[in-house]
């Protein structure tokens, strides 16, 4: 009955470890996958793709092939490049060398297909011209509109290639030797056909695994080349049909052991180990209990302390940032603006007429309109931009990498989306609602203070002028 006991432990022990270890990997992608998304969003405006995309010449191709091949040093990264919108290569960091990319087409990649529906992309596989194993990252390049001229169109794309490496998927060799103890886990990437590309064992990368039977399922006993594993999976949530496969070697105790222990100083062993452990047992569950009621207690402290740190930093009405979050973010960007001379602009809006707005329709109206303008304003700036509710009816959007121009095209579109009265209709508001913006540029050596204190200025100019209109700095 204890050997059970210590198989029944034993079993739930690895499971969850099992899981741990997966979730932890999972969890490392999904990190990766953002910061690499960013990185490509970011590189597109720094490098100045979309000027590129309309008015390709040789001279701009040459330049931006050594710009990203600078960018691919400093990324660390397996390549960097530029697809028309065709798919065909028109620029890349490996243009210099045999299997550059320059020339070949890749309409056919899935990323590619999703930058063409507008979206950030990403897909691992083999390489169409090197043939190596890696991850691809897409980022959409979209010809920006305003209002009352032609729609957005779709240029290309900028796409970052990494080798993808995974903490404990090929191992150093200083590490290899301890991996021979054929009592670890086998971790190892399968792709949808079941083929092993990564895996932190020698030997295993190529091999094919009826992962059909195996995914889905927790311990799941599966015999491979004549061995004995329990499988463990979890899918990888960015890239559809890739999982990662745990494989724990089974060992049968009973039969190892069994031979030892029938003899006198066996079974002696064997009862005084039965004794000391139903004693640590008792020892043990005691302690598990105070441990975990002591871990529950900081668990929740936990929470509560992020739950009111997040309720700080937010409006209640609207659900956007508030002042004080608005104070450190600035402060964030500025520094970041200063230090790599990016453009950085903040936008000021205040609702015209929003006094008249409560007392002819009541505050409960006004309410909607200040819920549905922050709706809009999150569905209308990027994913790097960051709104904020200053205070009464005015507004605050933090626009990185961005200059007073293109800032003033997304408060344009914002001020057609609040314009009409059927998307209005959904919170209930009857009539269209305008608003005044001020856009300024951070310069540098600038104070948080100055900046702001010229989109306010910016602002009133606009409400002197008659409202409804936003003006950017000089």
């Amino acid at each position: 009955m204890l050997y059970q006991e210590n198989q029944r432990s034993r079993h739930i022990a690895n499971l969850q470890l099992a899981h741990e270890e997966l979730f932890r990997l999972n969890d490392y992608v999904e990190t990766l996958v953002r910061s690499r998304q960013r990185s490509a969003a970011t590189l597109s405006y720094a490098a100045s793709i979309e000027n590129y995309l309309l008015s390709p010449s040789q001279q701009a191709t040459a330049e931006i092939n050594e710009r990203l091949r600078k960018l691919r040093e400093t990324l660390a990264v397996s390549a960097i490049y530029v697809l028309d919108g065709a798919g065909v290569a028109l620029a890349s960091s490996n243009y210099n060398e045999p299997l550059g990319f320059v020339g070949h087409n890749f309409q056919s990649r899935t990323y590619f297909k999703q930058a063409m529906l507008g979206l950030p992309g990403q897909e691992i596989g083999n390489g169409r011209v090197s043939g190596r194993f890696g991850a691809y990252y897409s980022y959409p390049i979209i010809e920006g509109s305003v209002a009352g001229q032609e729609a957005s169109r779709f240029l290309g794309a900028l796409v970052i290639k990494d080798s993808f490496k995974l903490p404990l998927l090929g191992s150093a060799l200083n590490e290899r030797a301890a991996l021979e103890d054929n009592s670890l886990a086998v971790v190892n990437m399968v792709g949808p056909g079941g083929h092993v590309v990564a895996s932190n064992r020698d030997g295993w990368v190529g091999k094919v695994l009826a992962v059909d039977s195996l995914i889905g399922k927790d311990h799941r006993p599966c015999v491979f080349e004549g061995a004995s594993y329990l499988a463990v999976s979890v899918a990888l949530a960015d890239f559809p049909g890739w999982h990662l496969l745990r494989l724990q070697p089974t060992r049968r105790w009973l039969i190892d052991g069994f031979s030892s222990l029938m003899t006198r100083t066996g079974i002696l062993y064997v009862l005084l180990l039965c004794a000391v452990t139903l004693g640590m047992i008792g020892l043990y569950r005691r302690a598990a209990v105070s441990v975990r009621k002591r871990e529950l207690a900081h668990k929740r402290l936990r929470r509560s302390h992020e739950r009111y740190r997040e309720l700080s930093c937010r409006d209640a009405l609207t659900g956007l940032y508030n002042r004080r979050a608005y104070q450190n973010d600035l402060a964030r960007e500025m520094q970041r603006a200063q230090r790599y001379r990016h453009p950085l602009s903040v936008a000021l809006l205040d609702i015209d007429f929003f006094k008249k707005i409560n007392d002819l329709h009541g505050h409960e109206t006004g309410d909607r309109v200040l819920r549905q303008l922050a709706r809009l304003i999150l569905g209308t700036i990027r994913e790097a931009d960051v709104a904020y509710r200053f205070g009464g009816e005015e507004f605050v959007v933090i626009l990185p990498e961005t200059d007073v121009n293109a800032a003033e095209k997304v408060i344009k579109r914002l001020q057609v989306a609040l314009l009409d009265i059927e998307a209005n209709a959904d919170e209930g508001i009857g009539f269209p609602v305008t608003f005044s913006c001020g856009i300024a540029a951070y310069q540098q050596d600038n104070t948080s203070r100055e900046l702001f204190e010229r989109a306010d200025a910016l602002l009133y100019a606009v409400k002197a002028n008659g409202r409804n209109g936003v003006r950017v700095q000089d």
